[in-house]
């Protein structure tokens, strides 16, 4: 079986929230439209807007309600206020109009050091099973950073030294035990309905200690990596090694 690159961001969510089990570590997800923004907005108190594909954070909008007819629209390093009602026409002017767009639930994340942060995790197919071969953290370069993409500014940080100082009392054992699980379930949904042999996985732990899936990577990005960790790093070439 060779590796297919799958970049809808939707083909992979959808299978995911379709699943009785792994969906409730999905946040709510939909294609971008008028309709489906003021749905979400007023379940949620932040949403974000991403061009279906794409890479490093690129395009990606966060839309968050200040008041019950006030919202905030950030993207790049730009935050700006309107009505509510004015969101659309707004986002208009951001967006590319050749794209087609997804809405995702926001995640209040956990933080480390008042940065929010998510999780990487890269999973690998060497011998027809799927292997753990990387955890670390992704930590955003400023408490109101809309994205936490290392090509926008985030630091690669190890697991062990984000979980041993986050900001909130979890219970650090129970999730990164939940994390690898959650992991662990999803690449094998993802790699029972597409020809996969690794998937680098965007996860997330709120503040409450709950995991979220964020969005599945089919050819993660490895670059700066060796020196943060290289034992996970050796684990992750070998496996590749196999793998060809």
């Amino acid at each position: 079986m060779s590796h297919t690159v799958i970049r809808s961001k939707m083909r992979k969510t959808r299978l995911l929230m379709d699943d009785p089990i792994i969906s409730r570590h999905v946040p709510e997800t939909d294609w971008f439209s008028a309709t489906s923004l003021h749905r979400m907005l007023r379940k949620y108190s932040t949403v974000y807007i991403k061009p279906d594909i794409g890479r490093k954070g690129n395009g990606v909008i966060r839309v968050r309600k200040i008041n019950d007819s006030e919202s905030e629209i950030s993207y790049r390093q730009t935050s700006v206020r309107c009505a509510t009602k004015n969101v659309v026409s707004q986002l208009q002017k951001i967006q590319n109009s050749e794209r087609q767009y997804i809405i995702q639930r926001g995640i209040d994340l956990a933080t480390y050091h008042s940065r929010p942060f998510d999780v990487r995790v890269v999973l690998q197919k060497p011998l027809n099973r799927w292997h753990l071969s990387w955890v670390s953290a992704k930590v955003a370069p400023h408490k109101d950073a809309v994205v936490t993409n290392v090509a926008k500014g985030a630091q690669d940080v190890t697991i062990t030294k984000t979980l041993r100082k986050l900001d909130q009392r979890l219970n650090v054992y129970r999730v990164l035990q939940e994390l690898i699980d959650v992991s662990y379930q999803t690449a094998q949904i993802l790699g029972a309905k597409f020809p996969l042999k690794i998937v680098g996985l965007d996860m997330a732990i709120d503040k409450r200690g709950k995991i979220w899936f964020i969005e599945a990577n089919t050819k993660p990005d490895f670059r700066g990596l060796r020196s943060l960790d290289p034992k996970q790093y050796k684990r992750y070439i070998t496996a590749k090694r196999l793998i060809r």
